[in-house]
């Protein structure tokens, strides 16, 4: 998923980070190029291999989680502004190139695919959508 997914942010030059979520809230917005600029935050994930009756690898399965946030400020009106301004653009259009980027690519299927609206996120409070994912290889 690293590859994959940070080969979407370099082609839509969003700002990439991979890293544990410790590592990620210490993200200070210096990479960051304005407002409208998505930040993806992938978390490691988890690997599982299965292997058929004579040990040869049969699948990679990929499961975890990665942020796509917008930089907002904490005094920001209420949560339909926020809804409005930050995590519906998101949902409309950087999802949508995200999802159809892995289910294009020939080496990956999507299994599972939930995604939760999150607010004030780190230090430097984001606003978008947590993904959790389930994606075979």
């Amino acid at each position: 998923m690293y590859n994959q997914i940070k080969n979407i942010c370099t082609t839509n030059e969003w700002v990439f980070t991979y890293a544990r979520e410790d590592f990620a809230n210490l993200y200070d917005g210096e990479e960051q190029v304005d407002d409208t600029t998505p930040l993806v935050f992938l978390y490691p994930p988890l690997i599982t291999e299965t292997f058929g009756d004579y040990n040869e690898l049969e699948s990679t399965n990929y499961t975890g989680d990665f942020l796509v946030l917008l930089s907002s400020d904490i005094d920001e009106e209420d949560y339909d502004y926020r809804y409005q301004t930050y995590i519906k653009p998101l949902i409309n259009n950087t999802m949508i190139t995200i999802k159809e980027s892995i289910q294009c690519d020939n080496t990956l299927s999507i299994v599972t695919w939930r995604i939760t609206e999150v607010l004030n996120l780190f230090d430097f409070n984001l606003d978008g959508l947590l993904i959790t994912y389930s994606v075979n290889g």
